[in-house]
């Protein structure tokens, strides 16, 4: 290889010493072929559906040709784009020894390869900028269809020389000229090189151009599997330009300038100027050109302006809108108290960044005096991952509570680049966690043990950035199952009927508005503010219930909209929504029915699964015993966005059902729902994608007085 990049460098200084300059100033066609130095940038251990026993393929190499029809189409004196459409071959080989060992403790060689057969058809357009003499500078991109994706595979024994595989043979996991699954249909890459036009003729109508590409593959060859494909071509292009004579035309045009002045006439009057007429002969291209331009400045006399006094008027109304997304008159907000008992599971994993053992920031640590002052029972966020945040705390105040108590801490690591095989950094990140409990907390040591592993015993299977975060953790387990049980938080649920409120602006000004803010406030208190620069949207909804901005008396809301521009503020009146506040205590008093919420959530199912795993039994029965004949069962199940869009309905309805059916629960006894492709947290966090794999179960249940 380094060669032909000496003889390919060598070839374009003398050309580029010895050729004279050319411009080009026509459109020009013609084919081009190269020579391409095949490159591939790898990262992964197998191809998908193939078994492989490789560790990992990084690179590999090979060669093949492009060739196909262009033509080029002057844009400037330094600038032209070229249009290229043909046909390239990107074939290569990816190689990995690996030293192991064998049967009988002997030291062994595994040799494994693939051979890749890639083809595509496509378009290069190419924009080329000229900086000196005949020499271009090209950028641009390739966007072809893959006509030809096939792949040979084996694995070899190297050495012992005398030794075999399982199969009795040497070689093992071959496969021959297969296609190659979940391959992309198409390839995309972005281009740049070089070339130089060196004239045949003396008319410059026929040229030839030495060139170099390098074309950076963009899309993998295998959807999903980091695995690109460069090359580095080497060839010529040779092309026609033919050159027309160039045609008379004659071209008119009138340049009319107005002045304007103010004076005290009673209408709008124009006084023309003295014309000037003069003309211009030039050549542009295949064309002369003959310009001949009029010239002239006529007055305007316009009537003495009379100054208009701004305007700025604003004004706001209220309605509601129901559950259903409809739109009704709203004069009054219900508002209904509930009591509600909620059981999140706690997430028993620590996840730590990639090659790192301290425990990320997310996590709420806290100092000596907030540790004596720590209450597990004033952790009432309904968010279980608010919640999951304080795990190290709530793991430290339950092993006070229960000293007998130990803990096992396993560190984890994602086996894959600078964790490979990293027990180091296992051990570093469950060392982590321990120094906080027994520093922060005083947990003895002697009450936690550490073990450690590279990939968790129940690693996620997925080798994408996604399952590699998830594997970079610390479990938790302990003997006494109280250390990692439930959190129950007991809370008061509002509801608001409407659930949602509309607002309406309309605002008249003469001067665009600046700023501008909407406040619904009740005794002094705000309990929703929108605020902005420039136009006051026409609608903004206020969805008490998603927000939990529920008034908590039934003094009436007062919302104001108030908009300010250069000149003035506008301040409009103030309306009034009644509101009328049904809460648990009045509902006593009066001896009216009511009902009691109770929410659990069931979490740590698998990738792609239903399963119902052990960690959720013990919620499983805890629910059984919480039904009677007279609660209402709403079962949802979620997945997150992972994967296909339909799948992911199916997987989420799926998981609702398979908790329906270990509850005991027949299909048209609950209410059961599917919601997939949430985004009901985080999903760039592996615990905000375990905590949306879930299924949410929700009684509820009638206090009869």
């Amino acid at each position: 290889m380094r060669q032909i990049l000496l003889f390919s460098l060598l070839v374009i200084c003398f050309i580029f010493c010895t050729a004279p300059a050319l411009a080009q100033l026509y459109p020009a066609y013609g084919a081009f072929g190269n020579y391409n130095l095949n490159m591939y940038q790898a990262d992964f251990r197998s191809i998908p559906t193939v078994p492989s026993c490789c560790p990992l393929y990084e690179d590999g190499s090979g060669s093949g040709y492009s060739a196909g029809l262009l033509y080029e189409i002057p844009l400037a004196e330094q600038f032209r784009l070229a249009l290229r459409a043909g046909y390239s071959t990107r074939n290569g080989t990816m190689k990995r020894t690996e030293t192991t060992t064998v049967a009988g403790n002997l030291p062994g060689v595994f040799e494994h390869q693939v051979d890749a057969t890639l083809a595509d058809i496509g378009i290069e357009p190419l924009f080329g900028y000229n900086p000196l003499g005949s020499l271009w500078v090209n950028i641009g991109g390739r966007l072809a269809y893959v006509s030809t994706n096939t792949f040979s595979q084996k694995e070899t024994l190297i050495s012992p020389t005398t030794g075999v595989f399982s199969n009795g043979a040497t070689v093992r996991n071959e496969f021959i000229d297969q296609p190659i699954p979940e391959s992309s249909a198409l390839y995309a890459a972005l281009m740049g090189g070089v070339s130089y036009d060196v004239p045949l003729n003396s008319h410059n109508t026929l040229l030839i151009a030495p060139e170099i590409l390098f074309s950076f593959g963009v899309t993998p060859v295998v959807s999903g599997l980091k695995w690109n494909s460069h090359s580095l071509r080497f060839g010529l292009a040779l092309k026609y330009s033919p050159q027309h004579s160039p045609t008379p035309r004659f071209e008119k045009i009138q340049k009319i300038d107005t002045i304007r002045r103010d004076a005290p006439v009673p209408a709008i009057s124009v006084v023309p100027g003295k014309e000037r007429i003069t003309l211009f002969t030039q050549e542009l291209g295949d064309e002369i050109l003959t310009t001949e331009t009029l010239q002239r400045t006529d007055t305007m006399f316009v009537p003495l302006p009379v100054k208009k006094k701004d305007i700025l008027t604003a004004s706001v109304a209220a309605t509601g809108v129901n559950a259903k997304g409809d739109e009704i008159p709203t004069v009054k907000i219900e508002v209904e108290e509930f009591s509600s008992t909620q059981m999140t599971t706690l997430l028993n994993y620590i996840f730590f960044d990639e090659s790192s053992s301290a425990i990320p920031k997310r996590y709420r640590q806290l100092n000596e005096n907030e540790t004596v002052q720590f209450r597990e029972d004033k952790i009432n966020d309904p968010n279980p991952l608010s919640t999951y945040y304080q795990i190290l705390n709530i793991l430290g105040k339950r092993m006070l509570r229960y000293p007998g108590a130990t803990v096992t801490l396993v560190g984890c690591n994602a086996d894959i680049g600078a964790e490979k095989g990293n027990l180091g950094l296992s051990k570093q990140r469950a060392e982590a966690v321990k120094v906080y409990l027994t520093k922060r907390w005083n947990v003895p040591a002697s009450s936690i043990k550490i073990e450690t592993r590279n990939l968790p015993e129940k690693a996620a299977l997925s080798q994408r950035e996604e399952g590699y975060q998830e594997n970079r953790r610390v479990e938790i387990s302990s003997s006494n199952p109280a250390i990692i049980a439930q959190k129950i938080t007991n809370d008061t649920v509002r509801k608001a009927n409407p659930p949602s409120v509309r607002f309406r602006s309309q605002v008249m000004s003469t001067h665009p508005p600046a700023t501008w803010s909407l406040t619904a406030e009740q005794n002094g208190t705000i309990l929703k503010r929108f605020e902005g620069t420039g136009n006051v949207p026409g609608t903004l909804d206020w969805n008490m219930d998603q927000d939990g901005t529920h008034p908590r008396t039934e003094q009436g809301i007062t919302y104001t909209l108030s908009v300010t521009d250069t000149a003035k503020t506008s301040v409009s009146e103030s309306n009034t929504i009644a509101v009328e506040l049904n809460t648990i205590q009045r509902k006593k008093l009066e001896r009216v029915s009511d009902k009691e919420i109770e929410r659990y959530s069931l979490i740590l199912f698998k990738i792609r699964s239903t399963e119902i795993n052990a960690i959720n039994k013990p919620i499983i029965d805890v629910i059984k015993k919480n039904i009677d004949k007279n609660t209402t069962i709403k079962i949802t199940g979620y997945s997150d966005r992972l994967g296909d869009e339909h799948a992911n309905e199916l997987l989420a309805i799926g998981r609702a059902k398979a908790a329906a059916a270990a509850l005991g629960i027949p299909e048209n006894k609950a209410s059961i729902i599917g919601k997939g492709n949430a985004d009901t947290y985080d999903s760039s966090l592996p615990e905000g994608r375990l905590y949306t794999r879930t299924v949410d179960v929700m009684l509820e249940k009638p206090i009869m007085k």
